[in-house]
């Protein structure tokens, strides 16, 4: 659900944008406002998604309103809405990088739309933040295990590194590297999780996702590219893996990175 302030000195235009919103299932109007001055006040308390605002109220202007909220709420969506159809507003709403822009008597059809437009770029934006912090998590549990690799035993800094040069083949198994180390599977199993608070496939599927999501923010890299250097036997295989971890196919995940870029 998707907070939203409306900010407009006409109680009459306040009701009806609220109106709009309320149809909305994914929308709610947290704060309605009758002047500049409570607005900001408002923001403060309910840090909105989004904020309907009226560029002439008193107090606060709402082109001033703006300026002040980018301060407090970075990310909070702004839309003007406005008696004054006038370049020089449209301007400045750009430099302040106002999401809407709608005249008064504001449409049916036209808030409709810009709900819309909000509601994909809320998604998008909502998507990307939690892809970031997936990314964040298995990085730093990837992070944890390099940092304390001075604690091993030789046979597990051994393992780890064998598997950063093997990982992008796609047979490359726990049997592999114990053959490689002299020890039995079981053995290199149960020590690897004792030792590093990881499974062996756990540690060698992060890793394959931490790589592939490098690859992805470079938009030279094909998909089935990625999947090939990452040890991925198919480009199938590879999505279905990326999706099962992040909720995204690799193509979203480069998508929301995009559209947060």
């Amino acid at each position: 659900m998707y907070s939203v302030l409306i900010a407009d000195d006409e109680a009459i235009i306040r009701r009806g944008l609220k109106s709009f919103v309320d149809r909305e299932e994914d929308f709610t109007v947290t704060a309605l406002c009758e002047d500049g001055q409570e607005a900001l006040e408002a923001v403060k308390e309910t840090n909105p998604d989004v904020c309907f605002v009226d560029i002439n109220m008193p107090f606060v202007n709402g082109l001033e309103f703006i300026e002040r909220v980018r301060k407090i709420c970075p990310d909070t969506c702004m839309v003007i809405v406005t008696g004054y159809d006038d370049f020089a507003y449209a301007q400045q709403a750009l430099r302040l990088s106002v999401r809407d822009y709608l005249l008064k008597p504001v449409k049916e059809q036209d808030f409709m739309e810009t709900l819309q437009k909000l509601r994909e770029f809320l998604h998008a934006k909502k998507r990307t933040d939690q892809l970031l912090s997936w990314g964040g998590e298995t990085k730093q549990g990837l992070k944890t295990i390099e940092e304390n690799r001075q604690l091993y035993s030789e046979k597990i800094k051994t393992a780890l590194s064998y598997m950063e040069e093997h990982f992008s083949d796609p047979a490359f198994s726990l049997n592999e590297t114990a053959e490689y180390l002299h020890v039995s599977p079981p053995y290199l199993s149960k020590t690897f999780r004792e030792e590093t608070g990881d499974t062996f496939q756990g540690y060698l599927q992060r890793l394959r996702l931490k790589k592939t999501a490098e690859m992805l923010k470079d938009e030279s890299n094909l998909i089935y590219e990625i999947a090939e250097n990452c040890g991925y036997s198919s480009q199938h295989y590879f999505s279905a893996a990326f999706k099962k971890e992040t909720g995204l196919s690799p193509v979203e995940y480069r998508k929301g990175l995009t559209e947060r870029g």
